[in-house]
């Protein structure tokens, strides 16, 4: 059964019971290796019951459960598999009234606890408040990273949402009624299952010794990726007979924001003194070039478990990794959709490429290109570009500039303004067409404003003011700046999140530079020559797309050929990283990124610099001492276009000759 394995995955298989660390550098077979030792154990003569193998999904636990038992038999049927909070729910089920819980609670999904939330607040916040309070779904996501992160409600504020620091203590009045009303309603939310499990387990040393007799063996999956709520549970279950086996990838940690907690994994030993610590580092996904930039990137983080990783690919001559520099962020997205067809064109089908970005609205410029060439795609981690609701409001103003007459666009507009709800949005829409749309005669109406209160009719006002401003339509980047001034505002009363939603928002400022006139500007952007590509259209074949995904939603996949773009100071590493671990939990990400690709690995640098910002090389590549060996480098610049020669104008016109072949 052990023959397919490698030495360092017979080590993990044949270890006697204890506790076991197995650090599973990326592509090395981890899978591969929890599976032969599920089978093992229960080969040993364990009860496959007493098995508890704890992994992310549920997907991941079954696929484990049904590999294990077509190499051994269908005892592993019996294997008990789940996630962290499927495993919880069951021991709530049966332990609950150790914390005054009954037994039939209710288990809120995400909407659930984001409407019991809304409850709590409307107990709190008065409906004649004048201070503006975040929304419902911002506190469940306030309160929800207070726990994982285990951090005081004030922390995760000053983190992330400064600009409500000085209500921390409503919004502490609203997450203690929160609390309250779920106890009073017996219904828990998916952080609560961990919280009354943990609570149990260290309170309880009656059901904790309980539980070690009924789960004789815990096996963890992506260990790195535990939080210390969920790392203390694994631990709590493993406390009597110290039987666990936990594996992961400390340089594959990269969801802090979540809560995952690197030291985890770097502490564990610290927890189990006796832990036997396996290195898996015979990569079995990419050739030697990508892993030795994979290494060289990792050897400069300041605190993991030091591993090379080596390919047990045998190709003789594999290509570098290429890293290019660019003059824009248009140039890039050009430049890589020119890459892509080149790649399809060489029999590359688009479900073996894939393009990885640190945050969603890095890749708004490529789907304009990707758009243009009529190249489909399916986006992982954040929303298309077109699909944003604020990008959507933003090319309502625009819409109107270029056309007044378009009724859907005005709708979505006028509600976007203060004070003038659907009844006023409707009968200021009739006014408008009562006067064909001449702005100017707007005010010498003497029934436009009829029965209209003073307030929708100055901020209708202001809007006007914007529109009927003389705005050239042959200079798009100057009217995008003006709807950007009066939209700004908007954006940030509409939305908590407003300054992530900013950047996607200069994307405008982009496009317009290349297409000056609207109209040319908004088909660009809109026109779509294809069947509207859906995202998540499974009728779909496969190999039909091509991937977009933020890096941290590629973890676990690979590719043929991978693209990493914005490979810069501010995005890779974030602008928003404030401390030493923020910096390297971003290296892991670069790191993640490089690891998922097979053969072809391209990194992007649009490097330069404008009134609005400055970029460089990112330091993870920038700071690598022996870069030239690493990869190949290059900077394609913007090639004069061929001029056609023109053809000689012809002496007679053909109309009618083809006029007689078509309808004679």
């Amino acid at each position: 059964m052990n023959e397919e394995l490698n030495e360092a995955q017979k080590a993990v298989i044949l270890s006697p019971p204890g506790a076991i660390l197995v650090v599973a550098g990326a592509g090395t077979g981890k899978t591969n290796t929890i599976v032969h030792k599920l089978a093992s154990l229960v080969q040993a003569g364990i009860d496959p019951s007493s098995l508890l193998l704890l992994t992310f999904t549920r997907r991941a636990a079954k696929e484990m459960i049904n590999r294990a038992s077509s190499l051994l038999d269908s005892r592993m049927f019996s294997v008990q598999g789940g996630t962290f909070h499927s495993f919880c729910h069951k021991f709530l089920r049966k332990y609950s009234l150790a914390v005054s819980l009954n037994s039939n609670f209710t288990i809120l999904d995400e909407d659930d606890a984001v409407s019991f939330v809304g409850m709590a607040r409307d107990q709190i916040v008065s409906k004649d408040s004048k201070v503006r309070f975040p929304k419902k779904e911002t506190l469940a996501e306030i309160f929800s990273a207070c726990f994982n992160l285990q951090i005081s409600l004030e922390k995760v504020l000053q983190k992330d949402y400064p600009m409500f620091l000085g209500l921390t203590r409503e919004i502490q009045e609203i997450k203690t009624k929160f609390a309250e009303l779920k106890l009073k309603h017996n219904s828990l939310d998916f952080d609560d299952l961990l919280d009354f499990t943990r609570k149990i387990l260290m309170e309880e040393e009656s059901i904790r010794e309980r539980i070690g007799l009924q789960y004789q063996y815990i096996l963890v999956d992506e260990y790195q990726d535990t939080n210390r709520i969920q790392a203390h549970i694994a631990c709590l279950l493993a406390s009597k007979h110290q039987n666990i086996l936990v594996v992961g990838d400390d340089a594959q940690c990269i969801y802090g924001f979540r809560g995952a907690n690197v030291n985890n994994m770097l502490d564990f030993p610290k927890i189990f003194p006796k832990t036997k610590t396996i290195h898996l580092t015979k990569n079995y996904r990419s050739t030697q070039p990508i892993l030795d930039l994979a290494n060289a990137v990792l050897e400069k983080s300041k605190e993991n478990y030091k591993k090379q990783l080596v390919s047990s690919l045998t190709k003789p001559v594999s290509p570098k990794p290429q890293h290019i520099k660019f003059e824009s962020s248009e140039e890039e997205a050009t430049w890589i959709t020119d890459q892509i067809l080149e790649l399809y064109e060489s029999d590359i089908s688009l479900s073996k490429i894939a393009v990885l970005f640190r945050a969603g609205f890095l890749s708004n410029l490529l789907e304009v290109k990707l758009k243009s060439k009529q190249i489909p795609f399916r986006k992982f981690g954040g929303k298309r570009f077109l699909d944003l609701a604020h990008v959507k409001d933003m090319l309502a103003y625009l819409r109107i500039i270029e056309n007044p007459r378009d009724v859907l666009s005005w709708n979505r507009v006028l509600l976007l303004e203060k004070n003038i709800g659907k009844k006023y949005a409707q009968v200021l829409y009739k006014n408008l067409e009562s006067i064909n749309f001449q702005y100017e005669t707007l005010e010498t109406s003497p029934t436009f404003f009829l029965g209209i209160p003073e307030a929708p009719k100055v901020s209708f006002q202001n809007l006007i003011k914007i529109l009927n401003s003389n705005l050239d339509l042959g200079n798009s980047m100057a009217i995008v700046e003006v709807v950007l001034s009066h939209y700004f505002p908007i954006l940030e009363q509409e939305y908590d999140d407003f300054d992530k939603r900013k950047y996607d928002l200069e994307s405008f400022k982009i496009l317009s530079k290349s297409t000056p006139v609207l109209s040319d500007y908004l088909a660009n952007l809109t026109l779509d020559p294809t069947e509207k590509l859906d995202t998540n259209a499974p009728e779909k074949e496969e190999n039909e797309f091509l991937t977009l995904s933020t890096i941290h939603s590629a973890k676990g996949l690979e590719w043929e050929y991978v693209f990493t773009i914005q490979v810069v100071e501010g995005s890779l590493p974030s602008s928003r990283i404030k401390t030493i671990q923020d910096l390297e939990e971003e290296r892991r990400l670069f790191y993640v990124a490089i690891t998922r690709a097979k053969q072809g690995l391209f990194l992007t640098s649009p490097v330069f610099s404008d009134k609005n910002r400055l970029t460089t090389v990112s330091r993870f590549l920038a700071d690598l001492p022996n870069l030239n060996d690493l990869v190949e480098e290059d900077s394609p610049k913007n090639k004069e276009e061929t001029s056609i020669e023109e053809n000689p104008k012809p002496e007679n016109d053909n109309f009618q000759d083809i006029q007689r072949y078509f309808l004679n």
